[in-house]
């Protein structure tokens, strides 16, 4: 498994996911390449490991969706069995319903369209009764391959609802040490945020905590906060009422199903080969909120960040 880090929570859920479906199958070995959140890392991974002979299977977080093809290209040529998790490879990250690269064996994920979406779609819920509505955009980068298509989708949608103002728009390379930064940084020129939203939860955690030390009161008619990744202590607090949303994420689902797949497409064993989990989304909608948390009250979060 090519990871996006060693040290990220997501990445170590999906392969907490991935071992787990090994111990399952029983006779098969899992081994872990840091990326390092470094897309020509992974390209020099992916090249280093097939050339090593020792891999029947590959899975990849991708940091680059489309960059890493010739790689994955030539681990298909050599007659190893891969596949992607979160992000489609290809040209078009929006692609999800088919491969885009002949001969992949299984993509385990989410269309970043959809994502910027359904974010846009909870941010307009949220802003609710507030004319003008003042919206903070918490991103991981705005020039990673895979976000750019969530923001464009985002501010597509937004720009239907004049009321609604995307005021700043902040990389926080999905961290809640940035998050917090950049929130103290735009309250400076925007002391009347009304809502927040961002491309991970742990970045909105980092927004929470500036907006309090701020003495700004946070949920019900403070300021809202939607997340993505339905981390553990998202969910909590949307429990409590203080986060509005998140998108829910399944990063431990898709390490667990990839590898289910990878280790049934080598054995010659069927297996459903493209998995979209925004439509196995635990509690019925690609947003959890808490009135559908509530509805689905046995379900928990399998990861923290």
């Amino acid at each position: 498994m090519f990871g996006f880090a060693a040290d990220n929570a997501f990445t170590l859920a999906s392969l907490e996911g991935l071992k787990d479906a090994a111990q399952e199958a029983g006779d098969a070995e899992v081994e872990f390449f840091d990326g390092a959140f470094e897309a020509d890392r992974q390209f020099n991974q992916v090249q280093d490991a097939v050339a090593s002979g020792r891999f029947d299977g590959m899975l990849i977080l991708p940091m680059g969706y489309s960059s890493v093809v010739p790689a994955a290209e030539q681990a298909i040529e050599a007659g190893i069995k891969f596949g992607s998790l979160e992000y489609p490879l290809g040209p078009d990250p929006t692609i999800t319903d088919r491969f885009q690269v002949e001969g992949l064996t299984t993509f385990v994920g989410y269309n970043v369209a959809s994502i910027g979406l359904r974010l846009a779609e909870a941010t307009v819920e949220a802003c609710q009764d507030r004319d003008p509505c003042k919206v903070a955009l918490l991103v991981g980068s705005r020039s990673a391959a895979q976000d750019v298509p969530k923001i464009e989708a985002f501010n597509e949608h937004l720009a239907e609802y004049p009321s609604i103002q995307v005021v700043s728009t902040q990389d926080t390379w999905w961290g809640r040490e940035l998050g917090l930064k950049v929130t103290q940084d735009l309250l400076q020129s925007n002391p009347d945020l009304d809502v927040v939203t961002s491309f991970a939860d742990q970045a909105v955690a980092g927004a929470e905590v500036a907006l309090t030390a701020a003495g700004m009161k946070v949920g019900g008619d403070g300021v809202q906060l939607i997340g993505l990744g339905a981390t553990q202590t998202a969910i909590a607090a949307i429990g409590e009422g203080r986060w509005y949303g998140t998108y829910v994420e399944l990063p431990y689902m898709e390490g667990y199903l990839g590898g289910k797949n990878i280790i049934a497409a080598i054995r010659g064993e069927e297996f459903e080969s493209i998995i979209d989990l925004e439509t196995r989304s635990p509690v019925g909608a690609a947003i959890a909120t808490k009135k559908n948390l509530s509805a689905h009250p046995d379900w928990s979060s399998k990861w923290d960040g």
